[in-house]
Order: structure tokens, then C-alpha cells, then sequence
């Protein structure tokens, strides 16, 4: 979970008033934001990572004045609309495809501590939502520098000419990403056959940024800044777009005034960011009630939400119209709207009972045990563990890894393309691992256990969850027999009888692949992954896996 460390003084300063450390730790126990530490300059908080807004000062302060009740309800912050156009060019969708954007203007940022919190914030996003700057990148410049309109376009790397933050010396972007240290740090995010670029443009033609490697020198903050233009790319609309109302929030607490841009895409789409009205959400009171466990009052109810900083009406039949800021994303049923009520009005209020007439006794459930004994045989074996989401998309599951596609579970309202299925196997995480980290050294060995989803029409659900061990191994000279060692490393623990039978299955060599069977049945799939599939996802060492279904 993301950890801020933020001045004491500027966060009493936004606050308002002084808190004792009793106060402070005592209004965030419930919360999704801890008080780790509380020293002479400084206070340390720990975020969970639904919570985003909450890695700036500000959304921490925004929080605590909901809950002394200094300020409640939703922020209404001053808001000009469509003040110019941001055009988005069809080169650019070869290399990063979205942009959004916004000014803010009037911006308190009159100390250092203010504006060192902003990039710590910026930086807390990069390293964690924007996953290294790969998803989600954000730019942050000093508007009085800037002409608009602006473009965001892609050009070769070397026909681009500009000064990059921290140098004096103009620069090619070519030079930029093999020179500097950001440019070698993040180049592999934006590589491409054609050594595109993309590129933040004002109206002069001038780079304000090559997201998402670094800005320019000519948009520099400094303290004391009072407009600033804000942009963030990425690979996610979604992401993209949640990033950017936790900044311009942010800077709104600041006494701020948020202009939206109208996004212009290739494609003739339009679109206002950031989002001018906050979304809005009707629940059923007595649904809070038998969440929460409690008994409260429609009127307690709207309270409780108002000093989570959230909009609540009362509406007729028992029922409540919640608005939701757009620096909130973890709203998504109205189960999270009771959630936000249990924590307003404090998880140690709400008091206990104990079921009546039910009698257990707690234990591990055998395929956990049975997890946790191949855990244990895999570290031994040299292996490191990792996890991936069992969420996932049909281009990552199949034609990113050359396997042949197949019918699979499918989300009927996906939020993302990237989570739009439940995969139905290990290995495609685990080499997309591998091709995320062709820097580290070599040998590498990992594994994960963790569950797959099959479609199965012979269960009430047509699906059944499947618990399975995938491991991969990759170095410079490695085989088959690499592979089997292993397996029958683990086969032998657990005094079990195993025979390869030869197969032919992508994304495999043909004749270098075999199922795993034993008298219980098939247990898996081994072999060597095909180089070709290899290249393609840039690894340039051979690769051998296999996947055993551990509940068989």
C-alpha cells in the first residue's frame, strides 16, 4: 500500500487547526488512510490502494475536515467549461493512444513543502495506478509558458528538438532516451518499429512534454506558481481520466479554479475533461440498513455520507440519491455507498452478535494446504513466487502469447478491455511477467498457484474455478529436461506416479510439448515455448513451462 510523507506543517496549514496525534490517529482508525508516524516535521500515512486521491495532502485533509465536520457534503470547487481544444493526432495511436487534460488556475502553491508534496503525489500515481508510467504518466507545467491550443502527436525520435527538464542544452528525443536517465529508465515503454515519439505541443509548435519520459524545461514549476496546465497519457481512458481528477481536485483544495478541455480524437470523438458533474448513484435505505447492521435514520444516513465528503438527497420511498466526486473510483455497487456509511460512523459502533445455534470450528481448507505444500517445494526448487490478476483480456490471454483462442468466461459490463475475462490459464501472466522484465539478470524461475476459470456446461454456473500451479524457466541454455527435473522433483514428494504423453499445443514447439498424466487422470502440460512467441513478446532467451491442475 502506498506510503506519504507529507510536512506537518503545510498539512495543519491546509487543515486549518492543529490536531494532537491521539486526535488524528484516533479520526483515521477507521479510514482508508493511517497515521504510521507522527514526528517533529513530519507525518507519515499509509493509503489502501482503492483510495488513490488520498496519496495528496490535500485528499488526507479533504477527508479529516469531512470528519471534524469542518467542511462536509461534496466539494464544489470554481469550474470554467470547454475553455480550449486538446486535438489528438492518429499518429499518436500507434504509440500512446489517450490523452486528457486540464488548467487550473489561481493555484496556492506559494512554499516549496507545497509544491514538493505535488510531485511526491505525481510520482506515488506513476509508481503505483499508472504501473511504472506505463499505464497512466502525468504532466504538470507552468501555464504562463503556454500558447494554446494544444496537440498531442508522434514524431520520429529524431526530428524532435527540445530542452529536457534539468538539462541547458537542447536535445533530440532520440539523444533524450539514450542519454539522460529518465530517457534510458522508461524508453521501453514507448518502443515501436517507426521510433515514434509522442509529443504535448502548444500552438507555437513548442514540446511542453514526451510522455512519458520527461517534460521540458520550459514548462518548469517553480514556487510561488499560480496556473498550471495538466496532462496525463496513458494506455487506459479510464485510468487516465480518474488520475487527472485526483490532481485537479487536489489543486482545487488549494483555492484553485479548474478550467476543462475539450478532447478532440482522431476519430471525430469529443471529449470534456475533467468531468464537470459528479456521478451519481440511487440506493434503497433499508439495503444501507442491512449492510451496515444498524438501524439508522434516513437523516443519519445522508449525515454519514455528507462527512465522507459525498453528496446524499433524500428521495421519496425510503430511498437516496448519492453524488460521487470524480476523484472517487471505488464506487461500483451500492454495497460500497454502505461501506462508506459503516466507516462515517465508526466500525466500533456498529457492536456484535453472535449466530445463534451455529457451532464450527475453523480450519484450512484442504486445497490451500495443498497450495501451500507446492509453495513450499517451488521455493525449494529455486523458484519465486509472483501473482497476477485473474482478470484479464482475450488479447492477453491468447494472440499476445500465441495460443489458439477458446470459449471463456466473459464480463458482460466490463469497466476495462484490459479485465474483460477470467483466464483459463497460468502461463500467458507468467510470460508476460517475464517480458516486463527482460532487464533483471538470468537465470529467472517463477511460478504462481492460483485459480482459472473453465467453462463447464455440466455445473449450474456453465463454469467451474480450477486451483493450478504454472511455473516457467528462462535462461540462456535451457531445455525440456530442465522442466521435467523439476516436475519430477515434485512428483516424487508427493510419491506420485507420472508419464509424459507427447502433444501439440501453442504456445509450445510441436514435438517439444507433452501432457502430464497419471492414474488420476491428466494433471497438466509440459514443454518449450516457441522462440518465435518469444520474440514477439521481446524475450531473447529460451523458455520451458509447465502447468500441473493441483485439485487432480
Amino acid at each position: 500500500m502506498p506510503v506519504i510523507r507529507v510536512s506537518k506543517e503545510e498539512f495543519f496549514r491546509l487543515l486549518g487547526k492543529e490536531l494532537s496525534e491521539e486526535e488524528l490517529k484516533s479520526l483515521l482508525e477507521d479510514t482508508k488512510v493511517n497515521l504510521e508516524a507522527f514526528e517533529e516535521d513530519e507525518l507519515e500515512f499509509e493509503v489502501t490502494a482503492d483510495r488513490m486521491d488520498l496519496v495528496t495532502i490535500e485528499g488526507i485533509v479533504r477527508t479529516v475536515k469531512g470528519l471534524i465536520e469542518e467542511e462536509i457534503g461534496l466539494p464544489e470547487y470554481p469550474l470554467d467549461r470547454k475553455e480550449f481544444k486538446v486535438r489528438v493526432t492518429k499518429a499518436v495511436s500507434e504509440v500512446r493512444p489517450y490523452v486528457v487534460a486540464a488548467v487550473v488556475r489561481k493555484v496556492d502553491l506559494r512554499t516549496e513543502d507545497s509544491l514538493i508534496s505535488l510531485i511526491e503525489a505525481q510520482e506515488k500515481i506513476h509508481e503505483t495506478l499508472g504501473r511504472k508510467r506505463k499505464r497512466v504518466s502525468i504532466g504538470l507545467h507552468d501555464f504562463s509558458k503556454v500558447v494554446p491550443p494544444i496537440t498531442y502527436d508522434a514524431k520520429p525520435s529524431d526530428k524532435v528538438v527540445f530542452t529536457p527538464l534539468g538539462e541547458i542544452m537542447e536535445m533530440t528525443a532520440k539523444e533524450i532516451l539514450e542519454q539522460t536517465e529518465k530517457g534510458r529508465e522508461y524508453a521501453h515503454i514507448i518502443g515501436n518499429p517507426r521510433e515514434l515519439v509522442p509529443l504535448i505541443l502548444d500552438s507555437r509548435g513548442e514540446v511542453l512534454s514526451m510522455p512519458p519520459i520527461i517534460n521540458s524545461e520550459l514548462t518548469r514549476l517553480t514556487p510561488g506558481i499560480r496556473d498550471l496546465f495538466i496532462d496525463v497519457t496513458g494506455t487506459d481512458l479510464r485510468a487516465i481520466s480518474y488520475t487527472l481528477e485526483i490532481i485537479v481536485a487536489a489543486l482545487a483544495e488549494r483555492g484553485g479554479r479548474i478550467s476543462t478541455l475539450e478532447i478532440e480524437y482522431p476519430d471525430g470523438t469529443l471529449l470534456e475533461t475533467p468531468r464537470p458533474e459528479p456521478s451519481e448513484m440511487v440506493i434503497e435505505v433499508d439495503f444501507i440498513r442491512r449492510m451496515v447492521g444498524t438501524p439508522l435514520s434516513i437523516d443519519e444516513i445522508v449525515h454519514q455520507l455528507e462527512r465522507s465528503r459525498l453528496g446524499a438527497q433524500k428521495l421519496s420511498e425510503g430511498r437516496i440519491k448519492v453524488l460521487i466526486p470524480g476523484f472517487r473510483a471505488d464506487f461500483l455497487h451500492p454495497v460500497d455507498v454502505a461501506e462508506e456509511v459503516a466507516i462515517s460512523y465508526g466500525l466500533n459502533n456498529l457492536g456484535y452478535e453472535l449466530p445463534e445455534n451455529v457451532m464450527t470450528v475453523g480450519r484450512r481448507h484442504p486445497r490451500e494446504a495443498l497450495s501451500s505444500l507446492f509453495r513450499t517445494l517451488m521455493i525449494g526448487l529455486g523458484y519465486q513466487e509472483v501473482l497476477n490478476y485473474i482478470m484479464t483480456s482475450k488479447e492477453f490471454l491468447f494472440n499476445s502469447v500465441g495460443r489458439d483462442e477458446r470459449p471463456v468466461v466473459e464480463v458482460a459490463n466490463p469497466v476495462s478491455e484490459s479485465y474483460s475475462v477470467l483466464r483459463d490459464s497460468l502461463l500467458p501472466g507468467l510470460l508476460h511477467f517475464l517480458a516486463a522484465n527482460t532487464h533483471s539478470q538470468y537465470p529467472q524461475k517463477i511460478f504462481e498457484i492460483g485459480d482459472v476459470v473453465i467453462i463447464d456446461e455440466s455445473y449450474e454456473t456453465k463454469a467451474r474455478d480450477e486451483r493450478r500451479l504454472g511455473a516457467v524457466y528462462a535462461d540462456y541454455s535451457v531445455g525440456f529436461e530442465d522442466a521435467y527435473s523439476h516436475l519430477k522433483a515434485l512428483s516424487d514428494n508427493l510419491s506420485l506416479d507420472i508419464k509424459l504423453e507427447e502433444c501439440e499445443e501453442r504456445p509450445f514447439i510441436s514435438g517439444r510439448c507433452a501432457k502430464i498424466n497419471s492414474p488420476k487422470g491428466e494433471l497438466g502440460i509440459i514443454g518449450e515455448i516457441d522462440p518465435s512467441i518469444l520474440l514477439r513478446l521481446g524475450i531473447t532467451v529460451p523458455v520451458v513451462a509447465f502447468e500441473l491442475k493441483l485439485q487432480a
